[in-house]
């Protein structure tokens, strides 16, 4: 079993994504209501060496030599993947050795480091995320290292964009009654008006949150907040890949491992593995027997989580 690589999972930005987790679970610089992984356990704002990076590029280049569909590499999993100093490194290393893209989904706050500029040139395609941009809604939303403030990330924004000549697609996850104000959304207005993003996504909370003030909007309000911010921006879509079959313990390996960085729903089992709905359910009910998964209810959709891990 994979120690660092996950999935692929099925990405409703970038298809079926193969992650790589380069950090420890929750070393994060960010605390956001919204993450599906949980609280940050590591608030820390340093880059360092976590693990071996040979390793790791190992495993990619293991995996990406099989015969799963994988669309993209995505260095992301379970904290903030920049604060990894390795990550330059690894990100050549892919690159020389396969010619699957390759993406970085980062919370953005490390963008104005000129080192991070230059690891991150040879990506592909670099995800930042923006949730709000006034302080106090900031700290509200994504509970930063005390070092960080918001006008430090988007001066970064723009640092990077100046540096880096592939794609940036920006994500917002808009939470009812947090960020989605007139006054704010005004804010979001002029700040994107002035940094050339590829892609402006909008997103809404859709798993699990660990707080629960974060709350989804509905697709009338996205509606509306895409039409105020200009017609620049798009609300990110469904999902519709279905990957091959899995034999029994890859199946049980593939789907364990994603559920140690986000829940699932049945829909999502049923796309990543290949397997039909009624026996993905049943190979479920029997996880959720062994208590390696449980089940969370959020209003109409259930999804799946991580149960006991074994020692």
């Amino acid at each position: 079993m994979s120690k660092y690589v996950f999935g692929p999972v099925p990405s409703r930005r970038l298809g079926f994504s193969l992650g790589v987790d380069p950090v420890p679970r929750k070393y994060c610089n960010f605390d956001c209501i919204y993450c599906q992984v949980g609280k940050t356990t590591d608030k820390e704002n340093e880059r360092r060496r976590f693990f071996d990076p040979e390793q790791i590029v190992a495993e990619v280049l293991q995996e990406v030599s099989g015969p799963k569909h994988i669309d993209i590499i995505t260095f992301s999993g379970s904290g903030e993947p920049t604060l990894n100093q390795d990550l330059g490194w690894m990100i050549k290393e892919l690159k020389r050795s396969t010619d699957i893209p390759l993406a970085v989904i980062t919370n953005g706050s490390l963008l104005g480091l000129e080192e991070l500029e230059k690891d991150l040139l040879p990506a592909d395609i670099v995800l930042p995320s923006l949730d709000a941009v006034s302080e106090e809604i900031f700290r509200e939303i994504n509970r930063p290292h005390v070092s960080i403030s918001i006008e430090k990330v988007i001066s970064g924004l723009r640092s990077f964009r100046k540096a880096y000549k592939r794609a940036i697609w920006l994500e917002i996850m808009f939470m009812h009654g947090m960020n989605d104000s007139a006054e704010e959304l005004e804010k979001f207005r002029e700040v994107l008006g002035r940094i050339s993003f590829d892609k402006i996504q909008l997103n809404t909370v859709t798993r699990p949150a660990h707080h629960k003030r974060a709350k989804p909007l509905n697709n009338a309000e996205l509606a509306r907040i895409n039409h105020v911010l200009g017609g620049h921006t798009e609300v990110i879509c469904g999902f519709d890949k279905r990957a091959e079959g899995l034999g029994i313990d890859d199946w049980v390996t593939t789907v364990l491992a994603i559920l140690d960085r986000r829940s699932l729903t049945i829909d999502d089992v049923v796309k990543i593995t290949g397997i039909p709905l009624v026996e993905a359910e049943e190979r479920l009910a029997r996880l959720e027997q062994q208590h390696f998964v449980r089940v969370v209810q959020e209003g109409e959709t259930r999804f799946y989580v991580r149960g006991q891990v074994p020692g």
